[in-house]
């Protein structure tokens, strides 16, 4: 397992705010790094298919990059909400892609 994952796979399961959204992480991207998560407190939605038309009801989801704004560091709401050594580990690493 790359190192990215390795520090993000520990997060899942874990409740997260970014911004005024909070969310459940139920899954990780590598490339680009990425933290999918699942809408909490919000109403379900209707998924549909690739016509768009509606087959169930699901809770909303959303993409989260890992970076802030700039793409140069860890999002700031990460920052302040995950154990220091993942953040700075994950910050390290961010960094480090930059070339």
């Amino acid at each position: 397992m790359n190192t990215i994952l390795t520090l993000l796979e520990p997060l899942i399961g874990r409740e997260i705010q970014i911004g005024d959204q909070r969310g459940t992480v139920i899954e990780i991207h590598d490339e680009p790094p990425a933290l999918i998560m699942r809408a909490e407190g919000s109403a379900d939605a209707f998924q549909v298919d690739y016509l768009g038309r509606p087959r169930s009801m699901t809770q909303p989801t959303w993409t989260q990059p890992i970076t802030g704004e700039s793409g140069r560091g860890l999002h700031p709401d990460l920052q302040r909400q995950l154990p220091r050594d993942t953040a700075v580990a994950l910050n390290d690493f961010i960094q480090s892609q930059q070339g």
